[in-house]
């Protein structure tokens, strides 16, 4: 929906209409999920890869629209900083071998994103965070100059009350820095799932979600620095939550949810609560009005564009989105946001295979498993998987007696890797695509190592050695990448360095 957004001022006349069809949008959505036939069609799944630019000693390079320009290729997409680049691959259906087929568009588009970097001395990176940023580099000429952009930062910055954005984190070690800018942001990369979802099993599809979600998390963490601080395995999740949190602090008010959030509580009965959530809790930021009004749609005619409830549910970012598209019929998704950018293609494959296999290979009992574990109980293992990675210990349903039990991440994932197996093969994955995916995964936890670890201990190598902190991230850095070139996963790669 950014494409959209042409201009970053609104009247209060656009903001009143914009919320009226927002309320007529659920009035319409909810008819529109009665429909019989809504949404059905084979299970598929999308992606958006993020990147960071850089030249070869790890500085950024504020090009990403000078890319997008040099190849026309409308796959791409600016990000909300210069140096961050998107592109969105094509979606494919899960019967058959979409995981191998996935990997291939994710080496097409890595290849063709350095072509476009390489023709102005740069590099690609898919990482969760650049270990080499710096902090002159998160300043305001850092945002891309796009309308959707100014238009975001203005209307945050206006609910926050003109107060900085203050980001705050303590891991190993600890950082606090402000900006007057939402720039902060950018420094997130992150590899981004969409998957297709019938109506009628949406509800304990993305419960199940929300429930594997953090053990996904922690084999998959690639963010342990930020501005050369040693402090989360998936520190991105602490940055984006608090480099956009619009909320006022201190003022006596009712405490506002963040629009970051792992969520307010389980799904009763249907996508809809989601949709309807988001426009109850969250003041709209870009009240852009369509020329298709919600309230002109009539039942049985084809899927309304519900423009005004697309653009708003854009402008709200739970780790894991329900998505309306009128496209192909129309159909519901859900966007899987928590999961870092990189090492390598074949191993945010291997995550794909494995939130992917766990949702399908758990949800038809997941009720009977949510009723031992309340929803704040997912949600503090979703932070405790971003703080420790592998190293976390989390709470989960005992499958015999009906109570929590405490294990570690390890543990509990190579007990659920053959229900990732019978997920993925129920929903006509074959077993020669799943397989050798899924054994990535296996080999990161027998290694206890992933993107985050890595890091950590080649890092830890390089400073015995007596290089400074910032020389030590540039080092790790370059090997990174070239060990990333070879396209293998990340539990092979050596830490002698």
């Amino acid at each position: 929906m950014g494409s959209n957004v042409e201009r970053d001022e609104f009247t209060a006349s656009e903001a009143r209409l914009f919320d009226e069809r927002l309320q007529t949008s659920l009035t319409v959505l909810q008819e529109l999920l009665r429909q019989p036939g809504f949404g059905s069609g084979e299970l598929s799944l999308g992606a958006e890869l993020e990147t960071y630019i850089a030249d070869g000693d790890g500085h950024v390079l504020s090009i990403n629209q000078q890319i997008m320009e040099d190849l026309q290729d409308t796959q791409m997409k600016p990000e909300l900083n210069r140096f961050n680049i998107e592109y969105n691959l094509t979606p494919l259906p899960l019967p058959g071998q979409p995981l191998h087929a996935l990997e291939q568009q994710l080496l097409q588009a890595i290849a063709r994103l350095q072509e476009g970097a390489a023709a102005h001395q740069g590099r690609i990176i898919s990482i969760g965070i650049l270990p080499t940023l710096l902090p002159d580099e998160l300043g305001e000429h850092a945002m891309t100059d796009l309308p959707r952009y100014r238009a975001l930062e203005q209307s945050l910055r206006r609910l926050r009350g003109e107060e900085d954005f203050t980001v705050e984190i303590h891991g190993d070690d600890s950082i606090r820095v402000s900006s007057s800018h939402v720039v902060l942001e950018g420094a997130n990369t992150s590899y981004q799932l969409h998957l297709r979802v019938e109506p009628e099993r949406y509800a304990d599809t993305f419960n199940t979600l929300q429930l594997v979600t953090p053990l996904v998390l922690a084999v998959a963490a690639n963010s342990p620095l930020f501005l050369q601080r040693r402090l989360w395995d998936e520190t991105r999740i602490a940055l984006f939550k608090q480099s956009v949190d619009c909320r006022m602090r201190g003022t006596g008010r009712w405490r506002q949810p963040s629009r970051v959030t792992f969520g307010e509580g389980w799904v009763r009965r249907s996508a809809w609560e989601l949709f309807a959530e988001a426009v109850a809790l969250h003041p709209p930021i870009i009240p852009l009005n369509s020329d298709t009004p919600p309230e002109e749609w009539q039942p049985g005619t084809g899927p309304p564009a519900l423009s005004e409830l697309r653009m708003h549910m854009s402008t709200v970012w739970p780790w894991n989105r329900a998505v309306y598209d009128p496209a192909y019929g129309g159909h519901l998704r859900v966007e899987i946001r928590a999961l870092p950018s990189g090492p390598t293609p074949c191993d945010m494959v291997a995550n794909s295979a494995l939130i992917l296999g766990l949702v399908l290979g758990l949800r038809d009992e997941v009720n009977e498993l949510l009723s031992a574990i309340p929803f704040r109980y997912a949600e503090y293992n979703f932070y405790r998987a971003a703080q420790s990675g592998l190293d976390a210990r989390l709470l989960w349903p005992h499958r015999k007696h009906h109570r929590m039990v405490e294990l570690p991440v390890v543990e509990l994932l190579e007990t659920l890797l053959p229900y990732a197996r019978s997920g993925l093969r129920s929903a006509g994955v074959a077993g020669a695509d799943c397989d050798p995916y899924l054994a990535i995964i296996r080999d990161r936890l027998a290694a206890r190592t992933n993107g985050a670890c890595w890091q950590r201990r080649v890092l830890e190598r390089l400073e015995q050695r007596g290089a400074s902190r910032y020389d030590a991230c540039r080092l790790m850095l370059r090997h990174y990448c070239e060990a990333a070139a070879s396209n293998r996963p990340v539990a092979s790669w050596p830490t002698e360095v």
